[in-house]
């Protein structure tokens, strides 16, 4: 348990680590610049084995996260080809800035409340 739990550890903070190398990486190359510049991207790549398993979840996600992910997704692969990507959208967060008639407000909140919220953007009342 003791070495096991600490190499997992260690593992997960080389993660962290190289996520940031990765979007680092990103924002410099031609990729970022078919993001939105409304939008700040930031992508967590995580080693299957250092992290707890979560059950597969389908997801139906809004065409505009989907053009992050695939926009995200060229430039990994084409940095690490043979790897694979495995997206876990209940994990994602955001911070959501929304216009309201009695001013503007800034909301943090998970991907699955971000995904109920953009609907709102489709109509004009409940």
């Amino acid at each position: 348990c003791g070495s096991g739990f600490t190499s997992k550890l260690e593992g997960m903070f080389k993660d962290i680590d190289l996520s940031k190398d990765v979007m680092a990486s990103f924002r410099t190359s031609p990729h970022a610049a078919q993001v939105s510049p409304s939008v700040e991207l930031s992508v967590h790549v995580l080693t299957q084995g250092y992290w707890p398993t979560y059950p597969p979840v389908e997801v139906n996600l809004p065409r505009e996260i989907l053009e992050m992910q695939q926009i995200f997704s060229s430039f990994y692969m084409s940095k690490h080809n043979g790897r694979r990507l495995l997206w876990h959208p209940y994990l994602g967060h955001c911070t959501l800035r929304a216009n309201f008639p009695s001013g503007k407000k800034e909301m943090a909140v998970s991907l699955l409340q971000t995904i109920v919220l953009l609907l709102f953007n489709e109509g004009d009342g409940l």
